[in-house]
C-alpha cells in the first residue's frame, strides 16, 4: 500500500506540475514574443511532461519511441509500467518543425535526454539549433538484454 500511495502522490504532483506548465505553455504566449522564448517555454512544458511520463513508466521514452509517447500509448518496447497521456498534442517549434528528442547515454546513474529545435533555418545539426539537455532520477537496472539508452540510434544531423 505504501508503494501505491507514493505513486498516487507522485502522479498527483506531476499532474499539478503539468497543469501549471500547460497554463504557462498555452496562456503565456504572445505574438510579440521572440521565437527563442517560445522554444524555451516549449522545452519547459515538454521537459515536465517527460518527467511525468518517467514517473509513470519507470523510465523515459527511448529515442525510437520519441515524444509521441506523451500523446499516444507506445506501440514499440519497452512498454511502460503504466501509461498515462500527459499531453493532448505535441506542438511544433515556432518554425513549424517537430521537436527532436534523444535519449542520451546514462551519466552517473541518472537518465539523460536532449530536446532540440531546428531553429530558424529549419535544418537539424546547423549552427542555429536550439538545444537543452536534461537529467533526472535514478537509473534503475534494466532487465537482461534491454539497452539502458539508445545512443546508437541517435539521429544524425
Amino acid at each position: 500500500m505504501r508503494k501505491s500511495t507514493f505513486y498516487g502522490l507522485a502522479t498527483l504532483c506531476a499532474v499539478g506540475s503539468l497543469l501549471f506548465g500547460f497554463e504557462f505553455f498555452v496562456g503565456g504566449r504572445s505574438s510579440s514574443q521572440p521565437p527563442e522564448a517560445r522554444v524555451e517555454q516549449d522545452f519547459l512544458a515538454i521537459g515536465n511532461a517527460l518527467k511525468s511520463y518517467q514517473i509513470n513508466a519507470g523510465r523515459p521514452p527511448t529515442t525510437g519511441q520519441g515524444l509521441d509517447v506523451l500523446v499516444n500509448e507506445p506501440k514499440q518496447g519497452p512498454k511502460p509500467k503504466r501509461w498515462v497521456q500527459v499531453m493532448k498534442k505535441m506542438p511544433p517549434d515556432p518554425w513549424q518543425i517537430p521537436y527532436c528528442y534523444t535519449l542520451l547515454s546514462p551519466k552517473e546513474y541518472e537518465w539523460r535526454w536532449e530536446l532540440r529545435s531546428a531553429g530558424p533555418d529549419r535544418v537539424f545539426g546547423s549552427g542555429d539549433d536550439l538545444v537543452d539537455e536534461y537529467q533526472t532520477g535514478k537509473l534503475l537496472p534494466m532487465p537482461a538484454g534491454e539497452p539502458e539508452a539508445d545512443a546508437g540510434s541517435r539521429p544524425s544531423y
